[in-house]
């Protein structure tokens, strides 16, 4: 046993807590420095790279050059494309004169035929026609044809293929038993007037030119360049791939037990489990395409830290290429407990650098990112480290999260096409330019499918299943939206919450300190990471993610945007104007929290006239909705309309409000729309019988919401909690 692993615990100090978008954003730069050392080794002009002479391991991976095609290109002969018959097109001169200065009795009578002097099937060699056949047969004025089938060789000489539904074939006269076939006269004025040189001919390299480049150097290897590949003519040996990252996944803990070492059925020791996280991971990230897992096994906590640190130091800093690990992950042994060693190991025992330690989310709070830098003989060298907690459940959305993005941005590289050369010489650009536009990934807002009460201290990241479900915007076109459902309990030990999940639903906070509500309700709208794209073309970079607009830098993680409300009066009474209205600002402010959450900054009263509706989509549009984060269009009852129906009032101008405004919605939250409607009517029947309408407007810069001033406590109750984050998510 290493004498270190009975040193006293040493009194932990817990790092900050930073939020899950900035922490993906510290991962992102500290690799691409990574790459920024590997471009400046010595010796390392060309990407490392190596030789898979196989289809199923090249799939996937990155050209390190261009595969040209050879001359002459593709395919390497004339080739017909029809079953038919090749000739000359010299031979059709004389015919086509005679043919052509005959009346309609002459034409219907005239024979156009052709000797047939050989057979070339597709696969045979370019045949050679038989002129002693040609010669024989005088009647044929010399025309000969060659029978070929479809992708046969044209044979040298003749360069035109006549379809065989144009001919008819017969036996010559005579003891010689050559055979012969005609035009049918039916065809003869269009095979005449048609058929010109390559007339039903592919001809050399018309699929692919030579020298064109079939594979090109940073393009990822679809199954159409292995056809590309085999058409021109190049063995898979020849093509060269990047060399994938080598990720080295560890697990720690005296609890854990192997499955090699359990047989089927038996009962664990009290005290011991199952060792699930390394070969969940080791599958998990199989599944990337991206890297080469590599299975190192379990440490005990009671192998002491310094034993630790030596064995991963000689794994990580390995002399040989194959053996190197370039990404270590291990879970376990990262929180705040005695046994907690494996931050010592990495930052005492193998010099590392620890760039975060606590994230604010839920599950995997106590995940670590160290970087170990090291000079090689080659020069700066630097290993990424993932400490990520023990409870399998979290180490894989962690896993989903972070290294993930990691790896694809290793396995990617650098697009600095795009960067001047001067730029792409300099550090801080490069890794700049390298992290805005990392892929992540991809997004969507889907409408949860049942309440769910938030969590007090920290963002969750819920594992969903994802439905696409048809909607109408109104438009008559066919769209679609995603509900999302819950996998169960969502406790990070709960591997059952990862099966069926095909995404990472982000909530936000709950309580005072979070988005101010306890509860988020069935039919409200969140985004969701996808763990696999929807379509291999969408593509989200760093820089332009929902995730990423959900955290700004130098902004504390808990504080909350005060919202800068537009309210917009929809009345017929052209006796009140916007002081007869200041009840209702009042009531939307204090029902958002009070002055220190929501302001009035705005308001226009609209009257219900002819021209009304256009009134109402030039405000909502126009300047002086200008940086307003929430439009209400309110619809007043007519407070001397007690005896004859505010109600019925209110209805039609809900009509009217609704059928003005849907058009210009960017986004319809319709499912929104409808809580809006159920909450203000239970604090006022009366406002059911109003159309609520939810949704974008002005380039979905703004938020839109249409209610009446009966039950409006209740409808503002019912989007209080998402406005704030619905708002910082719009905005970005």
């Amino acid at each position: 046993m290493d004498p270190s692993a009975s040193s006293p615990p040493k009194v932990k100090t817990p790092l900050p807590m930073i939020p899950v978008p900035q922490a993906l954003e510290t991962v992102l730069t500290e690799t691409a420095k990574s790459l920024w050392f590997k471009r400046q080794q010595r010796n390392d002009d060309k990407p490392s790279s190596a030789a898979l002479p196989s289809h199923e391991r090249l799939l996937g991976r990155i050209s390190t050059s261009d595969i040209k095609a050879p001359s002459p290109g593709y395919p390497n002969h004339n080739a017909s494309i029809m079953d038919g018959y090749a000739v000359k097109t010299s031979d059709l001169v004389q015919p086509r004169d005679v043919y052509s200065a005959m009346d309609q009795e002459r034409k219907d009578e005239y024979m156009l035929d052709f000797v047939i002097v050989g057979k070339v099937y597709a696969g045979d060699d370019d045949g050679d026609d038989d002129d002693t056949n040609d010669a024989s047969y005088p009647d044929s004025n010399h025309r000969t044809a060659i029978y070929v089938t479809t992708g046969a060789v044209v044979p040298t000489g003749y360069d035109a293929v006549i379809p065989i539904e144009d001919t008819a074939s017969a036996s010559s006269n005579g003891d010689n038993q050559l055979h012969k076939m005609h035009i049918s006269s039916s065809r003869i004025e269009s095979v005449l007037s048609s058929t010109k040189p390559m007339t039903w001919i592919r001809p050399i390299g018309c699929d692919i030119p030579p020298e064109y480049v079939v594979l090109s150097k940073g393009e990822t290897i679809q199954p159409v360049h292995m056809a590309l590949l085999a058409q021109v003519g190049v063995s898979l040996d020849e093509v060269h791939v990047k060399k994938l990252p080598r990720v080295g996944v560890l697990s720690t803990g005296n609890e854990l037990l192997a499955s090699s070492n359990m047989s089927s059925g038996s009962q664990q020791p009290q005290g011991k489990i199952p060792d699930v996280n390394r070969p969940m991971l080791l599958s998990q990230l199989s599944t990337y395409g991206n890297c080469i897992p590599i299975d190192l096994g379990i440490v005990t906590d009671d192998d002491g830290y310094k034993s630790i640190a030596r064995r991963l130091d000689n794994l990580l800093w390995a002399t040989s290429e194959v053996e190197g690990i370039d990404v270590l992950i291990t879970t376990g042994g990262i929180s705040m407990g005695e046994k907690d060693i494996m931050e010592q190991v990495f930052v005492e025992g193998m010099g590392g650098q620890v760039h975060f330690g606590r994230m604010n989310m839920k599950p995997g709070k106590p995940t670590t990112f160290i970087t170990a830098d090291r000079d090689t003989p080659k020069g700066p060298g630097r290993k990424l480290i993932f400490a990520l907690p023990g409870n399998p459940v979290s180490a894989s959305v962690c896993t989903e999260l972070l290294v993930r993005p990691c790896l694809d941005l290793i396995h990617d590289g650098v697009d600095t096409q795009t960067l001047k050369q001067e730029q792409s010489s300099m550090e801080s650009l490069f890794i700049n330019h390298a992290v805005d536009n990392a892929q992540v990934h991809e997004e969507l807002m889907a409408t949860i499918t049942s309440d769910i009460k938030l969590d007090q201290g920290r963002p969750e990241y819920r594992r969903v299943t994802l439905q696409r479900v048809p909607s109408n915007n109104g438009s008559g076109q066919q769209q679609y939206t995603y509900n999302a459902t819950g996998t169960g309990v969502q406790r990070s030990s709960r591997v059952l919450s990862l099966r069926g999940a095909n995404g990472l639903m982000i909530l936000p906070r709950g309580g005072p300190s979070g988005c101010g509500c306890d509860i988020v309700r069935k039919g409200m709208e969140f985004p969701v990471l996808l763990y696999l794209s929807l379509s291999l073309s969408s593509e989200t970079c760093f820089k332009d993610s929902m995730h990423r607009g959900m955290w700004k830098p130098k902004q504390h993680a808990t504080s909350r945007q005060k919202l800068a409300l537009g309210v917009i009066i929809c009345s017929s009474d052209e006796h009140r104007d916007g002081n007869d209205f200041q009840q209702i600002d009042l009531t939307l402010v204090n029902s958002l929290g009070g002055d220190g959450q929501a302001s009035v900054v705005q308001r226009v009263v609209c009257r219900v006239d002819g021209t009304f509706a256009q009134q109402l989509c030039t405000i909502v549009s126009g300047p002086k909705m200008q940086g307003v984060n929430v439009i209400f269009v309110i619809v007043p009852t007519d407070p001397l309309a007690e005896g004859r129906g505010s109600g019925a009032i209110a209805f039609r101008a809900g009509l009217e409000v609704s059928h003005a405004l849907r058009p210009i919605l960017t986004k319809n939250a319709h499912t929104v729309a409808l809580q809006v409607r159920k909450y203000a009517a239970s604090n006022d029947h009366v406002a059911a019988l109003f159309e609520n309408v939810v949704g974008t407007v002005r380039d979905n810069s703004s938020v839109l919401i249409t209610c009446s001033d009966r039950g409006l406590e209740g409808a503002v109750g019912a989007v209080k909690g998402l406005l704030g984050h619905l708002t910082s998510l719009i905005s970005t």
